[in-house]
């Protein structure tokens, strides 16, 4: 009998693993570094970040990784000369642990995401799906230094960045449309197809929100032709403009 027990719980376990490998194994695969207008995509493990220069002596970050001690992010700010405390703002795509963990690194930077998102980074809540369900909230330590709205425009340096909200993957993803790059976070990937997937299930609190979300983003951004690329933190970019978007909501 424990035989049995035995079989049916390793059976459990490789399809639970494998339920959350698979999505990976059909996105596009993340660079190891690239410069997508003049911004720089970070690799932190299977997720990345975003680093916006905004002056000599200063940048802002798209989320803060996975690693607790921001290794890939405080070396990408080496190269171009700058350290933690040049970071002034952190802008959240959403508050997952392998968006957020780095942030305590970056002690002078105002921590920035949409309203409805506040309990999700605070760690009153896990904001998550199927997968996420399974672990009790934590408090994380971190607090925002400002809640942004929907169609908000905010200045930062030379930037005006665009605010979008983007529910569905947790209730408050943001996407930011900075200079020519539209960050996405999880709420989408490039597949392997070169198509636009919408965030998977899997880590999603409500996949058909997320789906709608999408196709009201492709709604309010289909005439926007200063958007040269979409940025997803979990795989490659897409370089087409908001065509890929567009596409996705008419299918």
């Amino acid at each position: 009998m424990w035989i049995i027990v035995a079989l049916a719980i390793i059976v459990i376990l490789i399809a639970a693993v494998a339920v959350v490998a698979v999505p990976f194994m059909t996105w596009q695969r993340l660079p190891e570094g690239a410069e997508i207008n003049g911004m720089y995509l970070v690799k932190d493990g299977f997720v990345s970040a975003g680093v916006v220069p905004l002056s000599g002596h200063e940048a802002a970050l798209v989320d803060a990784g996975n690693d607790v001690e921001g290794k890939a992010l405080l070396a990408e700010l080496s190269r171009r000369g700058l350290g933690p405390d040049d970071v002034k703002v952190i802008l959240l795509t959403h508050g997952h642990h392998d968006h957020i963990a780095a942030i305590a690194k970056f002690p002078k930077a105002q921590v920035m995401a949409l309203a409805p998102e506040v309990d999700v980074v605070e760690g009153r809540s896990s904001g998550g799906g199927p997968i996420l369900r399974f672990r009790s909230p934590r408090p994380t330590g971190i607090r925002l230094s400002r809640t942004l709205q929907d169609g908000e425009v905010m200045p930062l340096g030379p930037y005006q960045v665009r605010v979008f909200a983007v529910p569905g993957h947790t209730p408050g993803s943001a996407a930011y449309a900075i200079g020519e790059n539209l960050f996405m976070g999880d709420s989408a990937n490039q597949g392997k197809d070169g198509r636009l997937k919408a965030g998977h299930w899997v880590f999603s609190q409500s996949a058909t929100q997320n789906r709608k979300s999408l196709v009201e983003l492709a709604r309010r951004l289909a005439s926007d032709s200063s958007i040269k690329t979409l940025v997803f933190a979990h795989s490659a970019p897409l370089e087409r403009g908001v065509a890929p978007l567009v596409e996705f909501a008419s299918h």
